[in-house]
């Protein structure tokens, strides 16, 4: 097999594994903001009230040939289902009133520096969306990426769905994609824990 195949192959198993636990974190998040919600500020809840009633937009109907408007119902026990997990990050960034958030992730590379929570999350969103809309010619930057690490690295993780490739076999994108997937799994773990 020759090593274009074989990093495509690796590729799109840490791409699949990137996703699954994508999909995990933002599960987690969701629950902890649901549990934690109680304890909010009053104001940090106006304000996502505020938000909230404020998601109305439009819609294309194209049988009727019109522009349509979303209607929001109200809701007794909607807990702010509609905003979404990206959003509820970046408004809890800005006001670190929920304590499980209040977190972060030592370096692998440098015990001295911690990444918190939300740059974290922000930084798996970005790659998220990257993976999602640019699979072409797929570029990650610094805003994408929490750590590089390493191949060797990489390699002491546990990655069941790699266990018959060669991990030195990655590509430059496919280790961002590897280095994100382990700082996640710590993320999950320290939200499991709380």
């Amino acid at each position: 097999m020759d090593q274009n195949t074989l990093s495509v192959q690796i590729k799109s198993l840490m791409i699949f594994e990137f996703l699954k636990e994508y999909n995990q974190l933002e599960h987690l998040i969701r629950e902890k903001f649901e549990q934690n919600l109680p304890n909010l500020p009053s104001d940090i809840l106006q304000q996502l009230y505020f938000y909230n009633g404020g998601r109305v937009a439009t819609y294309i109907d194209a049988e009727e040939g019109a522009v349509k408007l979303n209607t929001v119902k109200y809701k007794r026990d909607d807990l702010f289902k509609e905003i979404k997990v990206n959003q509820l990050i970046k408004i809890l960034k800005k006001n670190p009133c929920m304590q499980v958030f209040n977190c972060g992730v030592v370096s692998i590379q440098r015990t001295t520096t911690v990444y918190s929570f939300y740059d974290c999350v922000i930084r798996l969103l970005n790659m998220r969306n990257k993976l999602a809309h640019e699979m072409e010619n797929l570029q990650f930057k610094d805003q994408d990426l929490i750590e590089l690490l390493s191949l060797e690295q990489i390699e002491k993780e546990t990655f069941e769905i790699l266990q018959n490739f060669d991990v030195k076999k990655m590509d430059n994108m496919t280790q961002y994609i590897a280095s994100n997937t382990i700082y996640m799994r710590k993320l999950l773990d320290l939200l499991n824990v709380q």
